[in-house]
């Protein structure tokens, strides 16, 4: 008497550098319930193997094929990492399966081959729901090599389905029991969807062929593939069931579309719920579980507009780095086509091009703009540098007619330490003032600053910033601005997009614009949150006005 014999094989737990995986034991444990059914699959014999090693693989493997008579039908299913080699070999992962060695412990194709070839039975079916990767490297990535199934596995009598073409990773569902291709599998014998044909029989051509559309319905990437090496050859797997729910599953099949049904099939699909005698909630359920993947595959499109609309906000163009993990992310974890994103990826992009070349050429502008911005600085410094009197002498000249000292002023200038020597130039100038208390200048004591401390200050700045800096280069800026508050702070750099810059935002570097310093003695040093800090004194036009004046008076 023939029988109906099968071996489901499950490992979800591996060795060093193998990620484990959530749904093969789920898998196994899907496959037996529907094989074992009476009702469905009729098998009279379910053996299930979880997280063998490379033995415990081998020897049930082997029995299965022995133990088969030439009528019998037999039924290897597997769940777990598939792996190849450089030159395309396929091997079956077991649990002590390791990434640097899993030639030795893992089951070679060929093994598989050899049970079967040697077997009686006449009908044979195989199932991998696997990955083939070539390549265990980091973050376990598929490596782009050829395996041919038919060759390895294949024969005549024999029916091999696979979850994925040889290049792809098959998906395993986050947050989901089963792995995508058992999932619709199991389905397609337990409610009877896969029976396309309404003649009562599930054929193996029939399940692979709802499992297919099923998974591409949810990620369009991933291609199921079925081996047959007798062209037509078909292998009755199973019994599709009788009942109201199958019926009313296969008219929702019918009628559904794009992963909705429209107001005119529910004109036939309500009535129809009364004439099977089903509750409006089961029949929501079954309806429910028809569009599901065509739902879940807009949830997958939804992720990918949401990344891609996250990249594009931060950095557009994109780069070819983010371009490789948007690719990546699309195909290997959301299991879309390219064809699949393109509108989405147009929709965002066509704006945002848009925007990119509006801003190129404000920038461009900008760069016009600031080139000629530059070369004015560039002939105004070179001006000052042929019209300012510079120190010769081998020593500074520090007079002063207050008897203030102005070492440490010539040492910070010296230095190139701009910001101290700038708090310095305030502090000397409150200093011949007699302001110390003040802590500031006003225009009055501007008026009576004595010259020959006003040109040894002014010299010193000249002298040790190559002429960029100094009272006399601000004067002949403020003059050639027409004595203009404003014109003169933007031309220095004081003042940014019409506001007055904070002490703490001015530069203090020698590639400053060509007048920006000394700038404290026009602000005032105060005492805030018990820390010294300069503030611009709202009279500081009143000051400069003075100083411009005072430098003219004093032939400077």
């Amino acid at each position: 008497m023939p029988k109906k014999i099968a071996l489901l094989i499950g490992v979800s737990e591996y060795g060093e550098g193998i990620p484990a995986l959530s749904s093969p034991l789920n898998d196994v444990e899907a496959m037996q319930r529907v094989l074992q059914n009476p009702s469905l699959g009729g098998f009279e014999q379910v053996e299930h193997l979880l997280n063998p090693d490379q033995t415990q693989m081998r020897r049930a493997i082997q029995k299965l094929f022995k133990e088969a008579l030439k009528d019998d039908l037999v039924l290897l299913f597997f769940s777990g990492h598939g792996i190849t080699n450089d030159d395309g070999h396929l091997y079956l992962t077991t649990r002590i399966t390791a990434k640097d060695d899993f030639e030795a412990t893992a089951v070679d194709a060929s093994f598989i081959l050899g049970q079967s070839n040697n077997c009686y039975a006449k009908r044979q079916v195989l199932i991998l729901d696997a990955c083939y990767s070539g390549a265990i490297a980091q973050g376990w990535r598929t490596k782009s090599v050829g395996v041919n199934i038919k060759k390895q596995l294949g024969a005549e009598g024999r029916v091999v389905l696979t979850s994925s073409s040889a290049t792809q990773t098959s998906f395993e569902q986050e947050g989901l029991p089963l792995s995508l291709y058992t999932q619709y599998l199991v389905e397609g014998i337990e409610t009877g969807a896969a029976d396309t044909d309404n003649d009562g029989n599930i054929h193996v051509q029939e399940l692979h062929a709802y499992a297919k559309a099923k998974v591409q319905a949810v990620k369009p990437k991933m291609m199921p593939e079925i081996i047959l090496d007798k062209e037509g050859f078909n292998i009755l797997l199973a019994n599709a069931p009788k009942n109201a729910e199958a019926e009313y599953r296969k008219l929702v099949e019918q009628y559904a579309q794009n992963g909705e049904l429209s107001k005119l099939s529910y004109l036939i699909l309500k009535p129809k719920r009364k004439t099977f005698g089903l509750t409006d909630e089961k029949a929501e359920q079954i309806e429910s579980e028809v569009l599901e993947p065509f739902r879940r595959r807009f949830a997958n499109l939804e992720s990918y507009k949401q990344a891609f609309v996250e990249e594009v906000g931060q950095k557009y163009p994109l780069d070819e780095h983010t371009r490789k993990i948007l690719k990546d992310y699309q195909q290997d974890i959301l299991g879309l086509r390219d064809e699949d994103v393109a509108s989405i990826e147009l929709e965002i992009t066509s704006a945002k091009e848009a925007e990119y070349q509006k801003s190129a050429e404000l920038q461009k502008q900008q760069q016009a703009n600031q080139g000629k911005l530059q070369k004015q600085q560039e002939q105004e410094q070179q001006s000052i540098q042929t019209t300012t009197t510079k120190p010769t002498q081998e020593n500074d000249n520090l007079s002063s007619e207050k008897g203030v000292d102005y070492t440490r002023l010539r040492d910070l200038l010296k230095a190139g330490k701009w910001k101290q020597a700038d708090q310095e130039t305030l502090a000397v100038m409150l200093k011949a003032t007699g302001r110390e208390q003040a802590r500031w200048l006003d225009p009055e004591s501007i008026e009576n600053f004595p010259c020959t401390d006003l040109r040894t200050i002014d010299q010193l700045w000249v002298k040790y910033s190559d002429g960029r800096f100094g009272f006399s280069v601000q004067k002949r800026i403020w003059e050639s601005v027409g004595k203009d508050y404003e014109k003169f702070g933007d031309r220095v750099g004081w003042q940014r997009g019409g506001e007055w810059l904070q002490y703490t935002d001015l530069t203090f570097e020698t590639y400053a614009t060509v007048g920006h310093l000394p700038v404290a003695p026009f602000y005032m040093l105060v005492k805030r949150y018990y820390e010294k800090r300069f503030v611009l004194w709202e009279g500081f036009g009143g000051v400069f006005s003075s100083l411009a004046s005072r430098l003219v008076n004093c032939n400077i």
